[in-house]
């Protein structure tokens, strides 16, 4: 106990010597009222007692009263100042830090004044630096690029700043406590393992660090990265819990970017009929990839991924070329597009066409070369089979009236006996010059045209000049490339009669009806008024009734609009030109080509027709057409069952690995998971499920990849040779010896087996066959295998033979189809794809495949090789 709490002060004293003065006043009070009031009277009678105790009460009740103003009088300034004290702890308390007592009296209520100025002085300090710090953490906490929380777990506080919400898309604050709730603002996909990560780290303090989807104001969701920590008391409990939340959608977006081109660059490589190839020329990695290596009969590991290995296998003649062309690409930057030969594995060459881009630096250095590679052999076999058809006709073209010239990439590929006897000089081949080099530069297809008619005056080789009327076409009009038609027909003596007719007015009947062709003079109206022989022999028409008609009578109905349009156009401008049928015996009419001209006779505008008989030219353009139509009906169909079989299996082997393989590897992943994580917690029935689970995704999965090499039996390529099919059934054998080595098969087979096919695809057949045999001599103690070959109607047949379970012969049909299945699962695991592999492989060489088998007796599989 402190003994200076009970030392005597003024302040005590004075209380205590006004509490004494008081009561000797009120004691010297009633006792004066004492003495007064029972002193008897005159008479010696005490006084009366009720008027002595009214009388007491009154002086006590005065004394009290008197007592109490001198009381009050005397506390009045100690009042005051308490009353001071208590306003500037009221002040105090509402923030006004400046208020100060000042009070120096040397008694308690001073001592607490005084006490109460140096409390204020210092909260005020203290206050001054917590304000300070808040500024400071206000200034981080907006000038952050992240959205700070602050969560205080005993009072259920949580603190969001502006850009915690700003980045959720609030704007008002109050909005914004009304609709978001940490948890039921998660992305359901992610709410629980959020959610657990934040129990652990509040439970097991182990860190918190996760990326998250937020549903925003607008309702969609955004990618956060939320990071926190808490703080923990004396007993282990997080008492506070603060964080960010960083915003890394822009982020999520680009993996989702890079992932989804790598995937489609993965899928479009797999997936591509074309080869890949990539040249790091500074880290000098070569790189082709497994299509490449395909397309040559090579495995990815039997050609190694070095430059030098790629120009060991150009043939000779073009490796300078496609050197030459690299190196003008990395000089020139001019597009890289050239086709050479590749030696193939058999030791073939294949044609290729290769495409590709360099990529320089900015020292202008090339830094990586990268293209691809199209097997393009077929098209260069069709290329040649048509010329070799085009060879074929060339007799026929060769006896027709008109040149005729195939031009193909503005080169001529071929040409009939009549053009070059007009066009070229005597004895020279014209076959990959241009026409400009024949002096025909004129003759080009404008953009956008597809055929072109005109009559024009050429300079054969001999330097005579002819007139000519000109037919080009192209052979594909969506296909420029594909080249062009020109069709020459010699129309000198048509413009010299023309030219006659114009010059003699006079011109006798007799010249008129002698003139080659069809001869007619018309009036602007179209009324004949002369005509030769052949207009009448070639319409049937009498000259009686020939005089007076109207032209356009004596033509086909189809052509008489387009004929009149002709007169007219020749009345217009003296010259046209064009191809109508004139009216015969039969139906179809005649086809003729007309030069038409207009000439005055003594001052009246009168027509002029000449017509020349094109029936063999047309016959010849649809003799040619047919051929080309005929070529090219080939072509698309090959292409078209090409193109629909690529993108079945294209289509098949997408769906088969990522559509059936993913989710998969997904049930057998967790699965896994749920047994090694909660085996504990599991009865054996629920460990039973899970093996059951887990057993069918791997028989799943084994399904899957028999139906990929399914389809690859029938997408590779084929490369037949002769070998021993003897070398291939004992690899077999041991491999199956040695994958089995308890069980105990005699196979019996020929030393020399000879045939001719292609041995990839007749392994996998014989392992299928060889393999079958082996399972279902399971349960035969005495298994036998023979592998043999006998002649039957003229054709090598090939057996596989056992002794095993057999089969009912009546369910034979369906033994070579995929997924049937004749024996039971647990007897006999399977997939039901091997004898399906067989018959594609059997039926792709031309061959075919049977059976022959009695139950318990075992099975005989014959084939045949075309």
């Amino acid at each position: 106990m402190n003994p200076r709490r009970f030392a005597p002060t003024r302040l005590r004293v004075a209380l205590i010597g006004l509490v004494i003065t008081v009561q000797c006043l009120t004691i010297l009070g009633i006792a004066l009222a004492s003495w007064q009031w029972l002193t008897p009277d005159a008479t010696g009678t005490p006084a009366d007692y009720d008027s002595y105790w009214q009388r007491m009460l009154l002086v006590g009740g005065i004394a009290v009263v008197l007592s109490g103003l001198i009381v009050a009088l005397a506390t009045t300034p100690l009042i005051r100042r308490l009353q001071r004290l208590r306003e500037a702890g009221k002040r105090f308390a509402k923030g006004q830090l400046k208020v100060r007592i000042q009070d120096d009296a040397p008694d308690e209520i001073g001592e607490l004044g005084r006490s109460f100025d140096q409390m204020a002085e210092q909260l005020a300090y203290q206050f001054k630096r917590m304000r300070g710090k808040d500024a400071r953490l206000s200034l981080v906490i907006e000038g952050t690029s992240d959205g700070i929380w602050d969560w205080d777990l005993l009072a259920n506080e949580v603190y969001f700043s502006p850009r915690f919400r700003k980045l959720l898309g609030y704007t008002d604050e109050a909005e914004f406590r009304r609709g978001f709730f940490f948890s039921t603002a998660l992305h359901p996909d992610d709410r629980e393992r959020v959610l657990s990560a934040q129990y652990a780290h509040l439970e097991h303090k182990s860190p918190f660090d996760e990326s998250y989807r937020l549903r925003c104001r607008d309702g969609n969701y955004r990618w956060f990265r939320g990071r926190g920590q808490a703080r923990w008391n004396k007993e282990g409990k997080a008492d506070r819990y603060a964080g960010s939340i960083t915003d890394i959608q822009a982020q999520k977006q680009s993996e989702a970017a890079r992932r989804e081109s790598e995937e489609r660059l993965y899928y479009a490589i797999r997936g591509s009929s074309d080869g890949i190839w990539d040249w790091n020329l500074r880290l000098e990695r070569y790189y082709m990839s497994p299509r490449y290596k395909q397309l040559l009969g090579y495995r990815d590991d039997e050609l190694p991924n070095q430059r030098d290995s790629f120009l060991a296998l150009i043939h000779p003649d073009d490796r300078e070329r496609i050197e030459a062309a690299v190196t003008s690409h990395f000089t020139t930057r001019d597009p890289y597009d050239v086709a050479c030969r590749l030696r193939h594995k058999d030791g073939s060459y294949r044609w290729f066409r290769h495409r590709g881009e360099a990529v320089w630096d900015d020292a202008g250095d090339v830094v990586r070369f990268a293209g691809a590679s199209s097997d393009i052999t077929e098209q260069r076999q069709a290329q040649e089979s048509i010329r070799a058809l085009l060879t074929e006709k060339q007799a026929i073209l060769d006896n027709v009236p008109v040149g005729i010239v195939f031009v193909e990439n503005q080169r001529i590929a071929n040409a009939n006996q009549r053009f070059l006897e007009w066009f070229a000089p005597s004895g020279e081949s014209v076959s990959g010059e241009s026409l400009a080099q024949l002096g025909l530069q004129s003759l080009q297809l404008a953009a956008g045209e597809s055929q072109v008619t005109r009559e024009m005056q050429l300079a054969r080789h001999d330097g005579v000049r002819r007139w000519f009327y000109v037919t080009g076409r192209l052979i594909k009009p969506d296909t420029p490339d594909a080249g062009a038609l020109w069709i020459f027909a010699d129309t000198t003596d048509l413009k010299t009669t023309s030219a006659a007719l114009r010059d003699a007015h006079g011109l006798s009947d007799a010249v008129v009806k002698s003139l080659p062709g069809v001869f007619f003079l018309l009036e602007a109206s179209g009324r004949i008024l002369r005509w030769n022989h052949n207009l009448e022999n070639v319409t049937g028409t009498p000259a009686e009734q020939m005089e007076h008609l109207i032209i356009r009578s004596l033509f086909h109905p189809d052509d008489r609009l387009s004929f009149q349009s002709a007169l007219m156009q020749a009345l217009r401008t003296e010259h046209a030109t064009i191809d109508a049928r004139l009216s015969a015996t039969n139906d179809a009419g005649i086809p003729y080509v007309f030069t038409i001209i207009r000439v005055e006779l003594q001052g009246v505008s009168h027509l002029v027709g000449v017509g020349v008989d094109i029936s063999e030219r047309l016959a010849a353009e649809r003799e040619v057409q047919a051929l080309n139509t005929a070529l090219e009906t080939r072509v698309r169909e090959r292409t078209a069952e090409l193109t629909v079989a690529n993108q079945e299996l294209e289509s098949f082997s997408y769906s088969v690995s990522h559509d059936l393989s993913a989710p998969l590897r997904g049930i057998d992943g967790f699965s896994r998971m749920l047994e090694e994580d909660y085996r504990p917690q599991l009865d054996p029935n629920a460990l039973g499920y899970l093996q059951r689970i887990r057993s069918a995704t791997h028989r799943m999965q084994q399904l899957i990849d028999d139906l990929l090499k399914l389809s690859r039996v029938t997408r590779d390529e084929m490369h037949r040779s002769d070998f021993n099919l003897a070398t291939l059934v004992h690899d077999i054998e041991a491999e199956l010896r040695q994958e089995q080595p308890e069980r105990s098969v005699s196979l019996s087979v020929p030393d020399e087996l000879p045939v001719h096919g292609d041995r990839s695809l007749l392994r996998i057949a014989m392992s299928n066959l060889i393999r079958n045999a082996w399972k279902f001599t399971s349960q035969n103690p005495s298994a036998r295998l023979e592998i043999g070959c006998l002649q039957q109607d003229g054709e090598t047949v090939y057996f596989a033979k056992d002794n095993g379970a057999g089969f009912d012969m009546r369910y034979a049909s369906k033994l070579f189809c995929a997924f049937q299945r004749l024996h039971r699962e647990s007897d006999y695991p399977g997939t039901g794809i091997g004898l399906a592999t067989v018959s594609r492989i059997i039926h792709r060489h031309g061959g075919r495949v049977w059976a022959d088998a009695q139950v318990g007796r075992g099975a005989t599989f014959f084939f045949t090789l075309g």
